[in-house]
């Protein structure tokens, strides 16, 4: 009756499907019993003085000395600060002060900004998302009391060509296909309050021409128009050959290094002459081909800790193997180095949430992977601090100048001798508030696990439930598939109060792994998962037809873009059926956001009927 399969999505589909979570809400309370590392919660608010510490501004090193912070602003900072009002004092000898932490690529929406703020990351640059999702962000970075979420400057919409990449995500955006159109786009997401603008880029010249792209010409007059506007215009690149011409051109950074080809001294001088950037995210292209980011937390504790469970799912999803081999890593961490050597300015970004990536806690690998390229760990620091706040426009964020907001991070080591010192985080100060840092066992006991109940029945309703946020049809349409899918209720039996689920459809072409067919959500909303640890197994009656037979059975993770599977094969008459959980491999059902029942994979028109959908 039952034989499993793996199905394995294309990422960028199940990112779609997350681009519509709700935005995240500020919490009236965070408390938790803090762990013996961390500065006693709600101890050093809005005026305070730190003694004895290990200081970096996000330029410079000073050892030994105090700052005061006052009105949530660095008031000052040098040796025997005099405290005149009697502020209450923190000795830190031994401990390290830096600015919170810049992530100069990601791409935020649902709780990305309060994640990455609980690992120190108090700014996000994102690289794509939506207006409607980063404008209300957009609009709390100016008010001091945003204390509970990260700063978010953003893009907004890519400039892309037609099917280029960005459009595969399952909503429409515009796109270019010649040079008149590019004063209009570019005005639009300054309409759209993007504070720089991204392109994608591709060179004819290329040897794997992966997607399309817009012209040379297109991407010539992006940068016109971007500079005319006093906007930065980063490019989004995958070759050396690429980002050759988009600097030529005079695009202001480079987003990605490159792992077809290591940087050669052209190049190096190419973006030295043009005062030219790059963003490497080498923990995406680790993950991209296939390296093993384990030894990234040195210290696995300090980072279990604050793990959400979303995030730990980012963590160990997987890229598909796109046929890109372990040694093009070498080949971008070799370039990053080359770069580096030779003073090109290096920023960190993580490209969260990419599988193997997750908001705030990847920053702290990255710097340990730039290292590990060859940077010193102050560069390092430099890169996701001072470098960031030097080159975008975010003012004095990544800096702890005077005047600078007292977005701040103490670590209990040294991080300039260590780098994985930055993951040993003592407390974390946004806008000079000390942050409750959220705790992995906090979260894990904050959700109640569901008792065994029916889910429907389906005699009053197609997609009311009776626990859970209702069933909803579902189609690869969401990442710009063709597949269609109908549900309705049809009578089951003779009596009018007996129906069952009907759904219908095909399977069509048009997307990496096509499917269609129903959507359970167990939790409250697409973004709160449920907790299933005390569910054994799900059941239902269903009956397929006499040319269908087969659906697939998904079970999403929350946070998770890959689900695990199991194909069940139904009968063309009513029959009972029960899928035990434990069949379901590498599945924590702590937080569960999604099971789908569907027609998957082959193509062609479907039908099964469904009722009595239970939990065990």
């Amino acid at each position: 009756m039952k034989t499993k399969a793996t199905v394995v999505f294309v990422i960028a589909a199940m990112i779609a499907f997350f681009y519509w979570l709700p935005e995240p809400q500020r919490s009236k309370s965070n408390s938790h019993t803090a762990p013996p590392s961390e500065v006693e919660v709600s101890s050093f608010n809005y005026h305070f003085v730190i003694r004895n510490v290990r200081f970096y501004d996000g330029y410079n090193l000073i050892e030994n000395t105090d700052v005061l912070v006052e009105n949530r602003r660095i008031a000052q900072v040098g040796k025997n600060i005099e405290n005149k009002k009697d502020y209450r004092e923190l000795d830190a000898a031994g401990q390290t002060l830096i600015p919170g932490l810049v992530d100069a690529h990601t791409h935020t929406w649902g709780n990305a900004l309060k994640q990455a703020l609980n690992f120190g990351v108090t700014t996000e640059l994102d690289m794509f998302t939506l207006p409607a999702s980063s404008n209300p962000h957009q609009g709390l970075r100016d008010d001091l009391s945003n204390v509970e979420q990260a700063d978010l400057f953003s893009a907004t919409i890519l400039a892309t060509a037609p099917k280029g990449h960005g459009t595969e995500y399952g909503f429409e955006i515009p796109v270019l296909n010649s040079v008149d159109q590019v004063t209009p786009f570019v005005r639009a997401r300054i309409d759209d309050g993007a504070d720089y603008i991204k392109a994608v880029y591709l060179s004819t010249g290329s040897e794997r021409q992966y997607y399309p792209s817009i012209s040379k010409a297109i991407l010539a007059r992006l940068i016109e128009e971007a500079h005319q506007h006093q906007k930065l215009l980063v490019v989004h690149v995958d070759n050396l050959i690429s980002a050759t011409e988009a600097i030529e051109l005079g695009a202001d950074g480079i987003i990605h290094s490159f792992m077809d080809k290591v940087v050669d001294q052209a190049f190096i001088d190419l973006m030295l002459s043009n005062k030219a950037f790059i963003v490497p995210t080498l923990s995406v292209q680790a993950s991209v081909a296939g390296v093993n980011g384990a030894h990234l937390f040195s210290e696995a504790e300090v980072i279990q800790t604050f793990l959400s469970i979303e995030q730990r799912q980012q963590l160990n999803a997987a890229f598909q193997d796109y046929g890109i081999p372990k040694t093009a890593y070498q080949v971008a961490e070799k370039s990053v180095g080359l770069l580096a050597k030779a003073g090109v300015p290096i920023l960190a970004g993580s490209d969260a949430p990419n599988p193997g990536t997750a908001h705030g806690v990847t920053l702290h690998g990255e710097l340990q992977l730039l290292v590990e390229a060859g940077l010193t760990p102050e560069q390092a620091i430099h890169s996701a601090t001072g470098a960031a706040s030097k080159i975008f426009p975010i003012g004095l964020r990544g800096t702890l100048k005077t005047g600078a907001p007292a977005s701040m991070i103490l670590l209990s080591g040294n991080p300039f001798v260590d780098i994985s010192a930055t993951q040993s985080i003592s407390a974390i100060w946004k806008n000079g508030f000390q942050f409750s840092r959220t705790l992995a066992a906090d979260e894990l006991a904050a959700e109640k696990p569901l008792a065994a109940s029916l889910i429907s029945d389906f005699n009053h309703s197609d997609h009311e439930t009776k626990i859970g946020a209702g069933i909803n049809p579902t189609t690869d349409q969401i990442a710009g598939g063709q597949s269609q899918v109908l549900v309705s209720l049809v009578d089951k039996s003779a009596s009018e109060m007996d129906t069952a689920l009907q759904v219908t459809g095909e399977v069509k072409a048009g997307f990496a792994y096509s499917w269609s067919g129903i959507s359970f959500l167990p939790g409250k909303s697409y973004s709160e998962g449920a907790n299933l640890t005390a569910i054994s197994s799900i059941s239902f009656d269903a009956k397929g037809s006499e040319r269908f037979k087969q659906i697939t059975i998904m079970i999403f993770q929350q946070g998770s873009y890959q689900p695990s599977t199991q194909q069940i094969t139904l009968s063309d008459s009513w029959q009972s059926y029960q899928v035990e959980l434990a069949a379901f491999e590498r599945v924590d059902f702590n937080r569960i956001s999604n099971i789908s029942l569907v027609a998957a994979g082959a193509q062609g028109p479907f039908e099964f009927t469904i009722d009595n959908l239970a939990f065990e």
